[in-house]
């Protein structure tokens, strides 16, 4: 497995080192077919703001950093003599959300590349001077800092190579979960597609650390970036957190070294690394036949187990202390080792058993809660042999076409929501809320697929800002539903204004339909006249504390 590691070259304070391309560009097995320089490009703006921006980073194939310009060539980057000096001005203005995709035909390969996007203003990059003489400039990204000149600035991105073998173009949230982007490509490996940040999801990564910081004391509330409105720019991966996490994982260190000085810890490093069982030994996790390279398996710090990539966790690469590291990195930000079947690394244990533990990696936590796809730190890739992957990626040996959104919609695999998006007589997607409390979203296999919102029981809410009813009130709410709850479990949907306690305007009353995919078409009459412009929330009361029931979409009729 490859691991889709961090590769932003943080700017912090504009001393910051020249940008590598990721380990994972030169790894992609060709497919037969070959990619040649010449692929047609759309860069879609659907997030709803009128002034937004794209770059398109990387490298070219000796290695010397550029842009792509608007009409697809590659543009190094000069090279400064002495100073970090800003780059030139590389942005492609994109048209007003839901406006027709800017495309052009990119002529060039592109190795370790980047696609960027930011609202309301332009991203600032900067050029540092060759050093070690090698003679190549160094392109300084957006970084992680407060004292970054990009701070403030609303940004996102996704990663791709496209060279003579393949397109390979991910999303990851190995650094960051931001402005949702999908990906869409045609080609000789057919029509692909990966989805964007689930609506509202961000919301809810950012409450959800934030009340884990109330509950263990622990920062995890630093890791929410807000602009100076307080509204959340983006959410931190904890190895870029600006406040030392120190001893949080001590006590859970003590169990585990503890418990596997009598128990046998069994890490299978797959493919043809083979397995290794060791148990510790003094302050050191020994195994049996594997050379450590002179760095031994003692307690891990939280910097360690964050990044993945110091310490006792250093990986030494493709080697067989490589794959041990990465694995037990892995189980470590789980919290997968004192679970039923952790003495066996990482065959032994389901993702149902990751993150129970009370001290874990909750920002990966919450990240698998609620996006669909995304690595949540570097060596997420591994899991039990065989397991589907959980990173989002395309890859085609002979692209035909690559779309790029901002937003939900090319690459999102759902119904995008109708012109407007909140009058109250277009269909609303389940998903596309503005804030929640306690449910999930899940791949839907209802007509016209994409997601529905799931794992729904007693006091769970959704909310939709600003539904405009227009001057006369609707007759009926309809909603698209499913349940696969067991015989004596049901429930009520009911549909407030203006809070999740606000006046009830509806109810359905709904049980089981045979199943979690098997859906109905239910209306219930609107109860109280309901006209202008309300947040809508759907809020969900049951007798049991089991879940009761899906929703794929909703809407209003006159």
């Amino acid at each position: 497995m490859v691991s889709r590691r961090s590769f932003v070259t943080a700017a912090g304070a504009l001393a910051a080192a020249a940008a590598s391309s990721p380990l994972w560009a030169s790894s992609i097995t060709p497919r037969a077919a070959a990619a040649g320089a010449s692929l047609p490009v759309s860069l879609a703006n659907n997030s709803g703001s009128g002034t937004v921006y794209a770059y398109i980073s990387g490298s070219d194939s000796t290695g010397w950093p550029g842009f792509v310009t608007p009409d697809g060539r590659f543009q190094r980057l000069p090279s400064p003599s002495a100073v970090l000096t800003p780059a030139p001005d590389y942005a492609i203005a994109l048209g007003a959300s839901g406006s027709p995709a800017t495309t052009f035909t990119l002529q060039d390969y592109v190795i370790g590349g980047r696609v960027w996007f930011s609202v309301g203003k332009k991203i600032q990059f900067f050029v540092n001077p060759p050093g070690g003489g090698g003679g190549v400039p160094g392109l300084v990204q957006p970084g992680f800092t407060s004292s970054d000149p990009n701070w403030l600035t609303n940004w996102t991105f996704c990663e791709f190579t496209y060279n003579s073998a393949n397109l390979y173009a991910n999303i990851s949230y190995v650094d960051m979960v931001a402005l949702p982007v999908s990906m869409a490509t045609t080609g000789s490996g057919g029509n692909q597609s990966v989805s964007p940040l689930p609506a509202g999801a961000l919301a809810s990564i950012a409450s959800g650390l934030q009340a884990q910081a109330a509950a263990d004391g622990a920062p995890w509330n630093q890791l929410v970036a807000t602009d100076a409105s307080g509204a959340v720019l983006r959410v931190l991966a904890p190895a870029h957190s600006p406040t030392d996490f120190g001893g949080y994982w001590n006590s859970y260190l003590d169990r585990v070294w503890s418990y596997y000085q009598s128990h046998p810890l069994t890490i299978n490093g797959q493919g043809s690394i083979g397995s290794y069982t060791g148990t510790v030994s003094g302050d050191t996790l020994v195994f049996s036949g594997l050379n450590t390279n002179g760095v031994p398996f003692t307690k891990p710090s939280a910097v360690d187990i964050f990044g993945c990539a110091s310490g006792p966790l250093y990986n030494s690469g493709g080697d067989a202390r490589g794959a041990v590291a990465a694995r037990l990195a892995a189980a470590l930000n789980r919290s997968s080792l004192l679970v039923s079947g952790g003495n066996n690394q990482p065959d032994g244990v389901q993702p149902s058993g990751y993150y129970t533990d009370a001290i874990t990696n909750h920002y990966a936590r919450l990240v698998h809660k609620y996006a669909t796809i995304g690595y949540a730190f570097p060596y997420d890739d591994v899991g039990p042999t065989g397991a589907a992957p959980v990173d989002g990626h395309i890859q085609d040996g002979a692209p035909t076409s690559w779309t790029i959104t901002l937003g939900p919609g090319a690459g999102s695999g759902s119904t995008p929501p109708p012109s407007g998006g909140t009058g109250a007589y277009s269909t609303i997607q389940a998903e596309s809320y503005s804030a929640q409390s306690g449910t999930q979203t899940e791949s839907c296999t209802d007509t016209g697929g994409g997601q529905d919102v799931g794992y729904v029981s007693n006091g769970d809410w959704l909310k939709y800002q600003a539904v405009d009813f227009g001057s006369t009130s609707p007759l009926q709410f309809v909603a698209r539903l499913a349940s696969g709850a067991p015989a004596g479990v049901s429930g009520a949907i009911q549909v407030r204004i203006d809070s999740a306690g606000g006046t009830k305007i509806a109810e359905i009353d709904y049980g089981s339909s045979g199943g979690w995919q098997n859906w109905q078409t239910v209306p219930a009459n609107v109860t109280t006249r309901v006209t202008g412009v309300h947040d809508v929330y759907l809020t969900f009361a049951s007798g049991s504390t089991a879940d009761f029931v899906n929703i794929n979409w909703f809407t209003f009729t006159k």
